[in-house]
């Protein structure tokens, strides 16, 4: 079997050598397309007389350029990687179990961000791998057309992507249109509402991501993402409506570390805006944070490391700390501290 990495590329000189080194030993052909650059991202690759090297003129359609790249690909399957990701884990073997298998295959996804100047790391797992005859669809936050089963592999791949500011002035004109010519697709909504969250204008993205949940399927692949970014639209809203999403997905999002971490997050926001009337509500933050680290314990799922670890202790400690229980504050500060979280160790300093 034939794998060919399939890129498109715009400015792209801090990643580009990491990312074609990680992935070297894992195809036989790699594909770029370039969208663009003025910086030295041409002049890299010319240390790399290997790679096939292609230009296409942006149209603001990231589907039509990757399936570009892909048309000019000779492989029998397609591996696509964005030039700030590089693998950190996975084998050649693992991605021809895949082919033989005639599945997609979704490669594990570990994003870097920032937040009030902490930095932090989630993970999802996204479709990477799959035959040539498959091609994508939509402008922006493309997706695979196809019915072929998807299976979750061991590769990883690390993305500084969301370290990247301004994005949302590019990625939101793109996401409106979408949406003007599919005005009930609850991924676009999603998307949109995400944008917005990260730009703190939340009455919109709670807008967009009501609109998601109403049209959203229980089969859809970014159902969670969308009930936990309605419970952090809920936290910065106190939004009382945020209460049903929670009982709605108590069930299905059981096993799921972020999802009680939000909640808890929430309940603790909305107690310390509105105690007199939500002072029954205190006894469920704790109840939330602990639920996230008995969780961890068994098979679970966990987007943003450390919801089932200290981030978890970190807010239980911020709990008891209101509560003026301060031995019990320390304790889980002290805890988080242990595991390396930084807020945890300055709150320690203080109390």
């Amino acid at each position: 079997m034939k794998i060919s990495l399939a890129m498109i590329i715009k400015n792209e000189e801090k990643y580009i050598e990491k990312c074609l080194a990680s992935v070297s030993d894992l195809v036989d052909e790699i594909v770029l397309v370039d969208t663009g650059s003025t910086d030295n991202t041409l002049d890299i690759l010319r240390r790399f007389p290997e790679v096939f090297i292609y230009h296409y003129k942006w149209d603001n359609n990231f589907a039509s350029a990757r399936n570009f790249a892909i048309d000019k690909c000779q492989g029998d399957y397609i591996l696509v990687l964005d030039a700030d990701e590089y693998i950190t884990e996975g084998s050649r073997k693992v991605l021809e179990e895949i082919g033989s298998n005639h599945q997609i295959g979704k490669l594990k996804q570990e994003n870097i961000f920032e937040k009030d100047g902490n930095v932090f790391t989630s993970s999802i797992y996204i479709s990477r791998f799959f035959p040539n005859s498959i091609r994508y669809k939509g402008a922006i936050h493309e997706q695979l057309v196809s019915n072929l089963p998807r299976k979750e592999m061991k590769i990883t791949v690390f993305h500084y992507g969301y370290l990247h500011k301004g994005k949302n002035t590019r990625n939101i004109p793109l996401l409106l249109k979408e949406l003007s010519n599919n005005p009930d697709d609850p991924y676009y909504y999603y998307q949109l509402g995400k944008e917005y969250r990260i730009m703190k204008d939340f009455s919109k993205a709670i807008t967009c991501l009501r609109k998601s949940y109403h049209l959203i399927s229980d089969n859809d692949p970014f159902y969670n993402q969308v009930i936990l970014e309605l419970l952090q639209i809920g936290k910065e809203l106190t939004d009382k409506d945020t209460f049903s999403v929670i009982q709605e997905n108590e069930q299905r999002l059981n096993n799921v570390t972020d999802f009680h971490f939000y909640k808890g997050l929430f309940y603790l926001d909305f107690c310390l805006k509105h105690l007199n009337e939500a002072i029954h509500l205190l006894p469920k933050i704790e109840e939330s944070f602990t639920a996230c680290l008995d969780i961890s314990k068994r098979k679970h799922i966990e987007y943003l490391r450390g919801t089932g670890s200290f981030l978890a202790l970190y807010n239980l400690g911020v709990y008891h700390e209101v509560m003026g229980s301060i031995d019990n504050a320390q304790r889980y500060y002290m805890e988080s501290a242990r595991l390396g979280y930084e807020p945890a160790k300055k709150r320690l300093a203080v109390i």
